[in-house]
């Protein structure tokens, strides 16, 4: 029997993981090329000292949202591909964009568990820096990070 004294109170720094909708978040830019625009609000940060299942379940609906989003945008298998993140924050102040590596690797490793490349060592990807737009250039459908995957040969 449990009481209410026995529940966890509900963790506000650990993003909301629901299925995103792929008909509004995924977009075909070019042949080789697709946008996936990420259900989230706020990054995940190099600056945080959190312990592992912590920061495990902060990155763990990153993953898996890149992973849906992936598949339903049908992304094939490719030799190598490159991730590039962009993000706009919702007020002015200036942010280190290597802040968002954090925030980039769970979305690499969705795309490595939809099966588009075997793993994300340097054979298949190429990494870029992530970019931060200016306030005010909001993506499509709300999102504020778009995840633009390229295929190479």
């Amino acid at each position: 029997r449990s009481s209410s004294r026995d529940c966890a109170p509900m963790r506000r720094d650990v993003p909301v993981a629901r299925r995103p909708e792929p008909v509004t978040a995924v977009l075909r830019a070019s042949e080789g090329k697709w946008v996936l625009h990420m259900p989230f609000t706020t990054p995940l940060s190099l600056n945080d000292r959190t312990p592992w299942q912590v920061k495990m379940g902060k990155t763990k609906p990153w993953r898996d949202a890149a992973h849906v989003l992936t598949r339903a945008a049908k992304v094939p298998p490719c030799k190598r591909i490159t991730v590039l993140l962009e993000y706009v924050p919702r007020d002015a102040r200036d942010r280190d964009p290597l802040n968002l590596v954090a925030t980039l690797k769970p979305i690499e490793d969705g795309i490595v568990d939809a099966g588009v490349i075997p793993d994300d060592s340097a054979r298949f990807h190429t990494s870029v820096m992530p970019v931060i737009l200016p306030k005010g250039e909001e993506f499509r459908a709300g999102s504020r990070f778009r995840v633009t995957i390229t295929a190479h040969d």
